[in-house]
């Protein structure tokens, strides 16, 4: 247990870069759709990707580690347990469901995107990039939501 202040810092840090990037993402979204030339547009999206893939990769990869090593850490809790950590186990599921989005709808849709813009499809591209910046929502609206569980659960449990 003498570390388990440092991962609890490490843990809220990288939930801040999930936060963080969400905001970041309404940013990026909002600049894309302001512009007007193609060429600018597709690096403002590339961008975008190159950005969402760091933060993703960071974060998500960051939290899994942290969060793994405080529930071995920690007695009072468990992994999917329903019976008395039921804000920690909805917040495992939660990111579970973030995990299998990102990996089964997010790359790929990227790696699709990224084809467009390296063919310069522009009647795809627009169409491609809306499809990942709605899942994107979905993923951040989820963060929100477990970072919710992991503020209030002292009020609750």
């Amino acid at each position: 247990m003498k570390f388990y202040p440092t991962y609890i810092t490490l843990h809220i840090i990288f939930a801040g870069m999930w936060l963080i990037f969400f905001a970041a993402d309404i940013i990026l979204k909002k600049q894309i759709e302001n512009s007007e030339s193609s060429k600018v547009k597709n690096k403002l999206i590339s961008l975008y990707l190159q950005f969402t893939n760091l933060f993703g990769i960071v974060g998500s990869v960051g939290i899994a580690i942290t969060g793994i090593i405080l529930v071995i850490l920690n007695p009072g809790y468990g992994f999917f347990d329903m019976s008395h950590a039921h804000w920690l186990a909805t917040k495992q599921i939660l990111f579970i469901i973030i995990l299998l989005n990102t990996f089964l709808r997010i790359i790929p849709a990227s790696k699709k995107l990224r084809g467009f813009i390296e063919q310069n499809d522009d009647a795809n591209i627009s169409s491609q990039f809306n499809t990942i910046a709605k899942m994107n929502l979905l993923i951040s609206i989820i963060v929100i939501l477990n970072f919710v569980f992991a503020i209030t659960h002292r009020f609750y449990s």
